[in-house]
């Protein structure tokens, strides 16, 4: 399995590490890498320092290509991208702001940029501001989500027809049979987050994790504020896997976020002092996740599914 995505950042499958705060981490995103995928530190809410402490680690664990997710509008980010272009990361995503703010520079440095979109016109200005690639995310996925709803599979292939750059497609892909849906819509690869939550290398509790294999289809939510939404495991299931844990409702945890000039280190101060979740995001795809696995089975496991649909669906139409 190869293409342009491939071929460009020197990976194996088309794979790509969600961006996750708090989670993506040294351990998971180097698994990933070692397995032949991207693997994506989730930047943030961490400080330059912390940030430079994360890529060494990582590059104590795997020789393999690597990146950063930086939020372009976070306050930290200008740190971020300094840190991302002295360490000479392969590859950055970008999110959560315009990529004219750092695309260039970024590109500069070296760096193959990605951005994060949710519907088309998104996609068309990122184009023009000059990425590499581009990640078009459905509403499905988990985290923050874009108020306009437009879910993964009608979102992808209007995306690909609408630009000429290469195409992710993200939001509710966890599954060997998400990946050969994706290549079918026309996507060159797939950026996985949710099923990565529930890798032996994710750093979230055993309950957290516990709670991802209880979910059902219907487990998550949508929780809007005034200037965003974000996907969550519904309050009740969290509450059965930590019936002790303060019960701190998701329309509060979305509240913190909202607050002017609130840093995200001090939000997770907020949450753990306060006993609220610090992690509790899931895409619905959360529904398919039966078992806790090292990110190298996850991965294994999505290219051989993936494989297996792709050359069996020549049967499944009339000649």
């Amino acid at each position: 399995m190869s293409n342009i995505l491939c071929q460009s950042l020197n990976i194996r499958y088309p794979i790509l590490l969600g961006g996750m705060l708090q989670v993506g981490r040294a351990r998971l995103a180097a698994a990933v890498s070692e397995a032949g995928g991207l693997g994506i530190l989730g930047a943030g809410a961490w400080t330059g320092d912390e940030l430079r402490n994360e890529i060494a680690q990582v590059r104590k664990l795997t020789d393999k290509p690597f990146g950063v997710n930086i939020p372009v509008r976070s306050a930290r980010s200008p740190e971020l991208v300094d840190v991302v272009l002295e360490e000479k990361v392969p590859a950055v995503t970008t999110s959560a702001g315009d990529p004219r703010r750092y695309s260039r520079e970024l590109q500069r440095g070296g760096i193959y940029v990605i951005h994060v979109v949710p519907t088309v016109e998104h996609a068309r200005k990122a184009q023009e501001s000059g990425v590499d690639a581009i990640i078009a995310e459905g509403y499905e996925s988990g985290g923050f989500v874009n108020l306009e709803e437009v879910t993964t599979f009608v979102l992808i292939p209007q995306v690909v027809e609408s630009v000429r750059l290469p195409v992710i497609a993200a939001g509710g892909i966890g599954t060997g049979r998400g990946l050969a849906a994706a290549l079918a819509l026309g996507a060159m690869g797939v950026q996985v987050g949710t099923r990565f939550l529930a890798s032996e290398e994710a750093e979230v509790t055993p309950a957290y994790k516990k709670a991802l294999l209880l979910a059902r289809d219907t487990d998550t939510m949508v929780v809007r504020g005034k200037r965003m939404a974000h996907r969550d495991l519904k309050d009740e299931l969290l509450m059965r896997v930590t019936p002790n844990l303060d019960k701190v409702t998701s329309e509060e945890w979305i509240a913190l976020h909202e607050r002017e000039r609130v840093q995200e280190g001090e939000i997770q101060s907020q949450l753990q002092e306060r006993k609220m979740w610090p992690t509790r995001s899931a895409g619905q795809v959360a529904g398919l996740i039966h078992e806790v696995l090292p990110a190298r089975e996850i991965m294994a496991n999505m290219i051989q599914e993936a494989q297996a649909v792709l050359r069996g669906l020549s049967d499944l139409l009339p000649q």
